[in-house]
């Protein structure tokens, strides 16, 4: 990863280095070309890791170091706007930016506890740049790129937030961030650079050490960009399917008209797997829509059993939403048909629907009220 360095004198907020992107080989050239200690730079990384953004809270720096980290870096880019608690230990967190002309906007992400692993749903776009219908994010214009500080500074403070705040014993469930999914606002893989900026920083064993197979991206299907993830972070991958048909897909998924499912299949089967490794392919059913007999048929035909397994989604509405979602008595038999085909096949439990917290429910206020 490129060496970061900082101007020798104030810069606007968009032209700040942001601290959690930085990593400890950045920090310690920083350090140097500050005329501070090497060991400095170890000092500040593991506030960081802590989720521990603000200087003035690292207590072991001098006051000098605190101001120049304050003066000349974006440390904290990202401000906790509010936080929601459902009944079930998720918890959402809204966010906003502090960098530059997108100061203001808004981005969501999710805390799911479970009994062995807490996972963190991230946010990698400001709305999406897709336009899929039945998502309430695709609802939410387009408006930014997050950077990959930003997408960190997600985990960095919900971390903190953890360990402050830790999960009411009573729910027994994990109260630590163990996995990362890139699932919440935006399409990951259109803004390539700062999420694949971003895995490695997740990786780095100086940093939050978080295994490659601890990291899922789920994506819509941009072809070009699978392949180079598969070259450069293979990552868990999950593709957005919703349907098998093209004619269906095409207004569902409207990638699908630029990267049709034969582009799509092709590009699947070169993706690099690891042993015990599966795609995973989501699949939100819709009453009357993509869950008849046709598309189980057609899903069937798509699907390589040896690479891939299906997550069937309940449909989480959301206010003026065209769509509803198909029984859970159909969910059952659609993922039984499936299995009989020796599928993996698997009904997702919703959680945080009380927060608008759920699959497909994530969209922010994009700039700060009053």
């Amino acid at each position: 990863m490129p060496t970061n360095t900082a101007s020798t004198s104030p810069a606007d907020s968009s032209d700040k280095i942001q601290l959690p992107e930085m990593d400890l080989s950045d920090l310690q050239a920083l350090m140097l070309q500050w005329k501070q200690p090497k060991f400095r730079a170890k000092q500040v990384f593991d506030w960081r890791n802590k989720g521990v953004l603000n200087p003035d809270e690292m207590k072991n720096i001098s006051a000098d170091l605190r101001d120049k980290l304050n003066t000349e870096l974006l440390c904290d880019p990202l401000k906790l706007m509010r936080r929601e608690c459902s009944s079930d230990g998720t918890r959402k967190y809204v966010f906003a930016l502090k960098r530059g002309r997108f100061a203001g906007k808004m981005v969501e992400a999710v805390f799911i506890p479970e009994e062995k692993r807490g996972t963190v749903c991230i946010s990698s776009q400001v709305g999406c740049v897709l336009d899929c219908p039945f998502c309430h994010t695709g609802t939410q214009a387009f408006e930014a790129n997050l950077s990959a500080g930003e997408i960190v500074a997600q985990i960095l403070a919900i971390k903190a937030d953890l360990r402050s705040d830790p999960l009411s014993e009573a729910l027994e469930m994990f109260s630590d961030v163990t996995h990362i999914v890139y699932m919440g606002m935006g399409e990951p893989l259109a803004n390539e650079d700062s999420v694949h900026k971003s895995i490695a920083l997740f990786m780095h064993e100086d940093g939050l050490n978080i295994s490659r197979r601890r990291i899922t991206l789920s994506t819509s299907g941009l072809v070009p960009q699978i392949n180079r993830l598969g070259e450069v972070q293979p990552v868990n991958l999950a593709i957005s399917l919703h349907s098998a048909i093209d004619e269906q897909r095409d207004v569902l998924v409207p990638i699908n008209r630029k990267y049709p499912l034969a582009e799509l299949r092709d590009c699947l089967n070169r993706y690099p797997l690891r042993k015990q490794r599966h795609i995973t392919l989501e699949y939100v059913l819709l009453d009357a829509v993509n869950d008849r007999a046709e598309d189980l048929q057609a899903l069937i035909a798509f699907v390589n059993p040896e690479r891939e397994r299906v997550n069937l989604i309940q449909f989480n509405p959301y206010p003026g939403s065209p769509y509803q979602g198909t029984s859970k008595e159909n969910m059952r038999e659609f993922a039984q048909h499936l299995i009989s085909k020796g599928i993996r096949a698997t009904v997702r439990r919703s959680r945080g629907q009380d927060i608008m917290a759920a699959c497909g429910q994530l969209k922010a206020d994009t700039k700060l009220q009053g």
